[in-house]
């Protein structure tokens, strides 16, 4: 397994290309005054393909959520620290 962390940062307009053909692709609007921001994920080795599923900010509907197919909470001693959708 490795342990290594790496940090990769992904330029926006591949962003909205993904989005372009895909809409479950997240994506910001500049118009929203957050072009600049920094999407934070785990990235998967399959194959050949590498895929990143992205980490999202805990919401208090997500506490009584149960992990699903398309959806893991991150938990340290009880405490949800982040979720994978």
């Amino acid at each position: 397994m490795q342990t290594d962390f790496k940090l990769y940062k992904v330029d926006m307009k591949y962003i909205r290309n993904l989005h372009n053909i895909d809409d479950k692709v997240l994506s910001v609007s500049p118009q929203a005054g957050k072009d600049n921001r920094v999407f934070i994920g785990i990235i998967v080795i399959c194959g050949v393909h590498k895929y990143c599923i992205p980490l999202s900010s805990p919401k208090e509907k997500h506490k009584n959520m149960k992990n699903s197919m398309d959806f893991s909470k991150i938990e340290v001693n009880g405490k949800l620290l982040d979720n994978m959708k």
